[in-house]
């Protein structure tokens, strides 16, 4: 019997060793990817945060209006509404990794796959504020033109230094 209980001991061990960290599967990709990979791109302000439970009350998700001040591809409405797992209900939050946050009043450049989702989760949304938003304009203007000066990386900004 001991030696089965170090036996089995010695395999769970080694099924735990034998694993990695649990990772989302989100293909890591630069700004002229997701540029590629998106329908729409639209620079707009959230005007509109609402959080609620699925009819089940097992997930929460929330919706967030975006008024649409330009199309820089693609076009569509003036206002969309995104629909994001997570957020709070009362005293209840679920918590969704790889998931952009809004806030009310935030500006910012969204990336849209054709399903309406957000293009590379929460790379694919660059706040506007501070000075680097009107850089960041710029070169997707200047990549959206097809400028062959253009670097596919990006200006190299990181939408994860500017505040929120």
């Amino acid at each position: 019997m001991r030696k089965l209980t170090a036996g089995l001991f010695l395999f769970v061990w080694a099924c735990f060793l034998s694993t990695g960290s649990a990772e989302a599967l989100r293909l890591r990709t630069n700004w002229g990817e997701r540029v590629d990979l998106s329908e729409k791109i639209v620079r707009g302000q959230v005007v509109y945060i609402r959080s609620y439970w699925n009819p089940e009350k097992t997930l929460i998700y929330t919706d967030v209006k975006i008024f649409v001040s330009e199309y820089l591809k693609g076009d569509g409405p003036m206002e969309i509404i995104l629909k994001l797992p997570g957020g709070t209900v009362d005293d209840k939050t679920q918590w969704v990794s790889d998931t952009p946050q809004f806030n009310l009043g935030d500006d910012d450049v969204i990336f849209l796959e054709s399903s309406g989702q957000i293009t590379g989760g929460p790379d694919g949304v660059y706040p506007l504020k501070g000075q680097n938003g009107g850089r960041f304009l710029l070169w997707l203007q200047a990549y959206l033109s097809g400028d062959p000066k253009v670097s596919k990386e990006g200006p190299g900004l990181s939408p994860r230094l500017e505040p929120k």
